[in-house]
């Protein structure tokens, strides 16, 4: 009788353990994988701290502290540190914005994942940024002409007031290449590429890119060194048009929109599982 007490112990002892096992790891995995409840179009998100996300793209990112873009959502996918070569890889997939006072999800209008240095930038005050970025081969352009942009803005600096466009971009375009200053960094023909039946993959060729800039209505300069060549130099010029403010953001990630900003059009960008990646590293700031 005794025994049989102990064997009925030692089974229900064992059930209790793999039941509080799998409990722990449905309960761990929920609140892990969360759904993007206020996104009109599905999306999923693994959930990673501030903190965490800023941590990892400091083993890349130098010069001054830097911080999420105001308001931002920020999930795995938007951050990852690759291997040991310090290389940050930042991607946005659909329910990736702004959830602030203007909110990118529910007006269906925008995605996007940029950090941004906590000082501002001051009119008439230089700086020097400088790094290399290559676009992989699981990198995916939203393609849909007539309602999405087939473009988007890794680098832009902004001016401090709502509905102001930026001084300065950096423009990844996916039928020309990387372009800044209205100069051809890289042609997309060097851009990462999926393999297919007819082309092998192409994991994308590394560019070097250099620029120094002054906001400014009247002595402003704009200077751009393309694997350290100088190809850009502008010197006691205006840099700064329409309208703008006396700060600027320095932000740098991903930014795309739709090209009519429109939630209402038929494919707005924010709705396709499509990923956008860039990869980034030796990524320097300094002001001058």
């Amino acid at each position: 009788m005794r025994r049989t007490n102990n064997v009925k112990r030692a089974v229900l002892g064992i059930f209790l353990i793999v039941f509080v096992s799998a409990s722990w790891a449905e309960r761990e995995e929920r609140t892990t994988i969360i759904k993007e409840t206020g996104h009109p179009y599905g999306g999923t998100c693994e959930k990673i701290s501030s903190h965490d996300a800023i941590l990892l793209a400091s083993y890349v990112i130098s010069g001054e502290q830097f911080r999420l873009n105001r308001g931002a959502s920020v999930c795995k996918h938007n951050v990852e540190l690759l291997g040991n070569e310090n290389i940050l890889k930042i991607s946005t997939r659909r329910g990736d914005g702004i959830r602030s006072s203007w909110n990118d999800i529910s007006e269906g209008n925008r995605r996007r994942f940029e950090f941004m240095f906590d000082r501002s930038i001051r009119i008439n005050t230089g700086f020097r940024l400088e790094y290399s970025v290559r676009i992989t081969q699981d990198n995916t352009f939203l393609h849909i002409p007539e309602h999405q942009y087939y473009w988007y803005w890794i680098t832009q600096l902004h001016p401090g007031c709502n509905n102001c466009s930026p001084t300065m971009v950096v423009n990844v375009n996916r039928f020309k290449g990387i372009s800044a200053f209205d100069y051809l960094i890289q042609d997309s023909s060097e851009f990462g590429a999926v393999k297919t039946n007819y082309t092998p993959e192409m994991l994308g060729t590394w560019v070097k890119v250099a620029i120094e800039f002054k906001p400014s209505h009247k002595n402003g300069f704009r200077r751009l060194w393309v694997n350290d060549q100088l190809v850009v130099n502008e010197n006691n010029v205006q840099t700064i048009f329409g309208r703008s403010s006396n700060t600027f953001d320095l932000k740098f990630g991903i930014y795309q929109g739709t090209a009519k900003g429109d939630k209402n059009a038929d494919y707005p960008s924010i709705r396709q599982d499509n990923q956008q990646s860039i990869q980034l590293k030796d990524f320097h700031f300094k002001r001058i």
